[in-house]
């Protein structure tokens, strides 16, 4: 997966112009998965809460996805995902800090 493309202190940025210009929270370019028959897609996404972010993610194969990612704690978080191919997944991600 490539990571987002947002610069930092000046320069040309296109992603980071067009995330702007849409008003969402974040733009990313995601590489081909091959286990859900995704191709290169674009993910846009937008925190509904401090604790809340939705993303949908498209390729231009058709693939369509829309992640839900709900903070539990600072450390904790639940992502389930939905596509449209019958994709389903439900995942915990534990994050830490050193």
């Amino acid at each position: 997966m490539l990571n987002s493309l947002r610069g930092s202190g000046g320069g040309l940025n296109p992603l980071g112009e067009l995330r702007s210009a849409a008003g969402i929270d974040r733009l990313r370019i995601l590489g081909p998965d091959e286990a859900s028959g995704r191709g290169t897609a674009v993910a846009a996404g937008q925190y509904l809460t401090d604790d809340i972010y939705v993303e949908l993610i498209t390729d231009a194969r058709g693939f369509t996805a829309t992640q839900l990612e709900v903070s539990v704690t600072k450390w904790l978080s639940v992502l389930s995902q939905a596509g449209g191919s019958g994709v389903n997944s439900l995942n915990v991600r534990i994050r830490k800090d050193y």
